[in-house]
């Protein structure tokens, strides 16, 4: 009769070892689970919080490329234009739209220079609202705005149209608002050519922008803003000096347009030959870059948090298999006793601390795509779904650590003296 082959032996000692190990962890359920609950928490904790980064990612980096992949913001200072200045840089001077005019005329690697003036949402006496008929809002971005501006942002109107350059020479009362806005104060009706109050002050709608794609935390600040004229907003509001730059390069030529932008505003500005720039460029690709980094840093900050988890559930797993070791001596010493080779012993208990950390792995997996639907219920813009590669490793560093934690109890059961472990107690 011929022996059979290595490789029918080892299939069927895999065999053997699996059913054992699924038998043992079906015996001692509630034990298992306690094992695996340090796992389940690691494995959570790294697929949320990695959904919840890639999610947020995409959405930031479709929110900036949507003010245009080949445009230069400019600001006075660096950060948020929305947030407060930091101390180094509150003393820095506000840029001007005759720096957009400058920029345009003498940048030979530049295409347009869109304007974008900030109005303070609350005057000193009151905050600053809108109204049309018995709707009112008080969370609008208002914004004065070259007639360009919606040209070199690639900005999609869903209905209506931008002001023109003589609306803004003649300082029109004309707004063009964003999508957030419109549902707020007409609803579903179509606001174009509708009047509503603005500061005490009487608009009319000319153009509503679609909903923007991308979002931070489901929320895109251009959808709440409300549009005036740059002349408009310079002569209702005065206090408004902040000023933002959109610098539209020609096709191919971002980094010269750049250079320029720089180079014509630390010229305009006085900044001396070897000083810092006093105020800050940056690009789409930066601005994601920024956060891309910001985000490993919470990530790396995650891993370590699972780690202690993965430690604590291997601990877990490490105990449970020497107790199963010890309460099975005698069954360890009958399989020797009839032919088991010491490593089909050591091999079924590195399956059963292997399978029993897949499991917590896939548990762990489970319970966070449920909680990540929960909150996408309760939160449509939750990223809820996972990246497959966070799920893959989940599983992955489960089962590793696993093996890793029953390698000792299996090598002590392996090595057991079968004589003395039948007459084991």
């Amino acid at each position: 009769m011929p022996r059979p082959s290595s490789e029918v032996r080892w299939q069927s000692a895999l065999a053997e070892a699996a059913t054992l190990a699924v038998e043992s962890i079906r015996v001692q359920t509630a034990r298992s689970v306690l094992a695996i609950i340090g796992l389940v928490i690691g494995i959570v904790t790294v697929v949320l919080v990695s959904s919840t980064l890639v999610g947020l990612r995409n959405s930031v980096a479709q929110l900036f490329r949507e003010l245009g992949t080949d445009n230069i913001f400019v600001f006075h200072r660096a950060g948020d234009p929305y947030t407060p200045a930091s101390d180094a840089d509150a003393s820095r001077r506000t840029l001007t739209p005759a720096d957009a005019v400058t920029i345009a005329r003498l940048g030979s690697a530049v295409r347009d220079v869109g304007v974008q003036v900030l109005v303070p949402a609350a005057t000193t006496t009151r905050a600053i609202t809108v109204r049309a008929g018995g709707n009112e809002s008080d969370t609008v971005l208002i914004e004065g705005a070259s007639p360009n501006l919606f040209e070199v942002t690639d900005t999609l109107f869903g209905a209506g149209r931008p002001f023109t350059e003589t609306e803004n020479r003649v300082a029109a009362p004309v707004a063009v608002i964003g999508a957030n806005v419109a549902q707020a104060l007409f609803g579903r009706g179509d606001p174009v050519g509708q009047a509503f109050l603005l500061g005490g002050d009487r608009y009319y709608v000319v153009g509503v922008l679609t909903p923007r794609k991308g979002t931070f935390f489901g929320e895109n600040r251009n959808d709440n803003v409300v549009s005036i004229p740059m002349a408009t907003a310079a002569r209702r509001f005065p206090d408004a000096e902040q000023t933002v730059l959109y610098v539209r390069a020609k096709p191919g030529q971002r980094e010269a347009a750049r250079a320029e932008t720089e180079m014509i505003l630390r010229l305009v500005r006085g900044v001396p030959s070897g000083a810092p720039s006093d105020f800050n460029l940056s690009t789409a690709d930066q601005i994601i870059t920024q956060f891309d980094r910001i985000g490993v840093q919470i990530f790396l900050a995650t891993i370590g948090l699972a780690a202690v988890s993965l430690v604590i559930g291997g601990i877990g797993i490490a105990n449970v298999m020497v107790i199963s070791v010890t309460e099975r001596t005698r069954e360890i010493g009958l399989r020797l006793a009839i032919g088991a080779r010491r490593q089909d012993v050591r091999l079924q208990f590195l399956i059963e601390s292997a399978m029993l950390a897949g499991v917590g792995g896939l548990a762990g997996v489970v319970i966070a795509l449920l909680l990540g639907a929960i909150a996408a219920a309760l939160a449509p813009a939750f990223p809820a779904l996972p990246p497959v590669w966070a799920v893959v490793a989940g599983v992955v560093s489960a089962v590793v650590v696993g093996v890793i934690a029953g390698y000792w109890p299996a090598r002590r059961a392996s090595q057991l003296d079968p004589v003395e472990a039948l007459r084991y107690e």
